[in-house]
């Protein structure tokens, strides 16, 4: 009986008929965007790269150069061909940390972009094709990588700030890693969230700004429940201590509602300043969403906070 130990490239070759399914490694998922290293991705770069390693496919962590036509990417994410350029840009431009462990099992921080190469044709954009090969840096995390998080496409492109996104991402992990909360020192947290260092550097506006947004639209948006606590020494503020579970039932058939309904007065829908009365789902999509949720999943993998 074959033991070896399931890698991230498994999990993407047994989810790859399932279009809402983003399986990336967690090593990617849990990447940090270190203090004075250039700045972090903007909420439209970070959903490209995203669609970018799904549409790679199982050949991800190959040297080769990958193709897909702009208008592939363009279903939720409404992209054109000249703003890609410049979102490819920041993907060549901007410095990401992940931490990896060797074959020895001794930790170590690999640093480097995530494109090494990019061109898109000029042509209009139904034709227009893109053409990208990932760097050494992403690929050789996704390469050697056995834990993974499963991310709902369309929670993905719905997220409308990046610190949204960059939440729901890392705790995606976490929870499939069988976790349900953990401490996170201040100056680890704002890498991993890809807060600029400098900006909002006071707790109060830390919290409003970005906090507390990021954990009411994954709240809103997602399969996931977040709640968050201050850690306090003296007087200061040091650390969050994030706790997390899956939705299930109602509260999951919920998310994937408000999924499918106009972005327009999602913020009014989030903070309760608008009542709608929605048609129930029928009972085979009910059934068919507390299935996903409640099957067995093993505890390296996660299974997908929204199905699709």
């Amino acid at each position: 009986m074959d033991k070896r130990q399931p890698r991230t490239l498994d999990a993407i070759a047994a989810h790859r008929d399932r279009p809402d399914a983003i399986v990336e490694a967690g090593e990617v998922l849990d990447l940090r965007f270190p203090s004075g290293s250039g700045g972090t991705l903007s909420l439209r770069a970070g959903k490209l790269l995203h669609l970018l390693i799904h549409e790679a496919g199982v050949r991800v962590a190959d040297a080769v150069t990958h193709k897909v036509p702009l208008a592939a990417l363009d279903e939720g994410f409404h992209i054109g061909a000249e703003e890609v350029e410049g979102l490819l840009d920041e993907l060549h431009t901007t410095v990401l940390k992940l931490r990896l462990t060797d074959a020895q099992g001794r930790r170590f921080v690999k640093s480097g972009p995530f494109l090494a190469d990019a061109e898109r044709e000029t042509e209009p954009d139904s034709q227009a094709e893109i053409r990208y090969e990932l760097s050494p840096t992403l690929r050789k995390a996704i390469a050697n990588s056995t834990h993974w998080g499963i991310l709902s496409r369309q929670a993905v492109m719905a997220f409308e700030s990046r610190y949204s996104l960059r939440l729901y991402t890392a705790l995606s992990l976490r929870a499939g890693l069988r976790k349900a909360a953990e401490d996170f020192p201040m100056d680890d947290l704002r890498e991993l969230l890809g807060v600029p260092a400098g900006k909002l550097a006071r707790w109060q506006d830390f919290k409003r700004f970005v906090l507390m947004r990021a954990v009411d639209e994954v709240n809103h948006l997602s399969g996931l429940r977040v709640r968050y606590e201050p850690i306090q020494r003296g007087r200061k503020i040091v650390g969050v201590r994030l706790g997390w579970d899956m939705k299930r039932g109602a509260e999951a058939m919920e998310a994937l509602q408000e999924l499918a309904r106009p972005r327009i007065g999602r913020k009014a829908r989030r903070e309760g300043a608008v009542e709608e009365v929605v048609a129930p789902e029928s009972r085979e999509r009910e059934l068919l969403a507390e299935a996903l949720f409640e099957a067995p999943c093993p505890s390296h993998t996660l299974t997908a906070p929204l199905p699709g």
